[in-house]
């Protein structure tokens, strides 16, 4: 998100998994129970919420209602997060797949193509490196767009806040390849964006 714009909706699925998961008792559930019943409760919501997700075109498809159940799904599922400081937790590094977005510009090439390749993927890559094994950790954030016949790439840098969720990037690369034509496009833009939900799985 830029400044002054408003707020886009992402959800984004991990390509690897893990299958261990952590948790935290609420308040006023009786140990050991009250881990085993938020466990529970999250993994029926991400299960209704990628159902919910399902069927429209990343979400270029969705209805107002469609709207709705996703936004709604998606607070119930962040009210239960297991992970206290998502944007700097390692969770976050990975390859995540876009299943859903509200992002007008991404939703107008998934729906049309680029001039006339259809989109057949969208992602995103956190990665994190660290010089010669100590010091702070160096960010990188690459979003791409793939179509069938070429690409539309972003690569950044991005600085996760040390608690809380929020994730500020600055664009450092862009490059377009339409079947056999390559070009490089300015990067324009910074922005942030703030993670509401990740756990192990």
């Amino acid at each position: 998100r830029e400044e002054g714009e408003a707020a886009d909706s992402y959800l984004f699925v991990l390509t690897r998994a893990t299958p261990s998961e952590s948790s935290r008792a609420p308040a006023g559930l009786p140990s050991p129970l009250a881990p085993l019943a938020r466990a529970a409760e999250r993994r029926r919501l991400k299960a209704q919420l990628l159902e919910a997700c399902g069927g429209q075109s990343l979400g270029a498809e969705a209805g107002a209602e469609d709207l709705r159940r996703v936004r709604d799904l998606s607070d119930r599922l962040a009210a239960l997060t297991p992970t206290a400081d998502p944007a700097s937790s390692p969770l976050l590094c990975g390859t995540w797949d876009i299943v859903w977005t509200t992002e007008s510009e991404l939703l107008a090439l998934t729906k049309r193509g680029l001039l006339g390749l259809p989109c057949t993927a969208a992602y995103q890559a956190i990665a994190r490196t660290r010089e010669g094994g100590a010091g702070p950790w160096a960010y990188s954030l690459d979003n791409a767009i793939e179509f069938d016949g070429g690409f539309l790439r972003v690569g950044s840098t991005c600085e996760p806040a040390a608690s809380g969720g929020r994730v500020n990037f600055v664009f450092q690369s862009c490059a377009a390849r339409w079947r056999a034509l390559e070009l490089p496009l300015p990067p324009v833009g910074s922005g942030w964006f703030d993670v509401l939900y990740v756990d192990e799985e």
